[in-house]
């Protein structure tokens, strides 16, 4: 024959004194690929890549992709500003690759 002990029971915050009502929130230390895709304004391959070649800070962990928040703003802050010469340069890239779709689809 087996004695079973119970458990006392845990007081609740309204017995303690505390406050009643929902837990706090929990901050998150870590952003999801696509947080950190919507965040850099990149699409959701894009940010794949980058993660997987190592140019996003990330750590894989059971089989996700996972970013330190505080990693990834280092690394932001970290990056050269670009110049009004860089920005031209990439908007000239990008006006070359519309010019190439819309041949693209007029069948030229």
């Amino acid at each position: 024959m087996s004695t079973v002990i119970p458990f006392p029971q845990r007081p609740t915050p309204t017995d303690a004194g505390g406050i009643s009502g929902p837990p706090a929130p929990v901050a998150r230390a870590v952003y999801t690929v696509a947080e950190t895709a919507h965040l850099l304004s990149l699409s959701l391959g894009s940010t794949y890549a980058l993660v997987r070649s190592g140019e996003i800070p990330a750590i894989k962990l059971g089989g996700r992709w996972l970013i330190p928040k505080g990693r990834l703003h280092r690394w932001l802050g970290e990056l050269p500003e670009a110049s009004t010469d860089d920005v031209a340069a990439e908007l000239d890239r990008l006006e070359r690759a519309e010019q190439r779709q819309q041949r693209h689809r007029n069948g030229a």
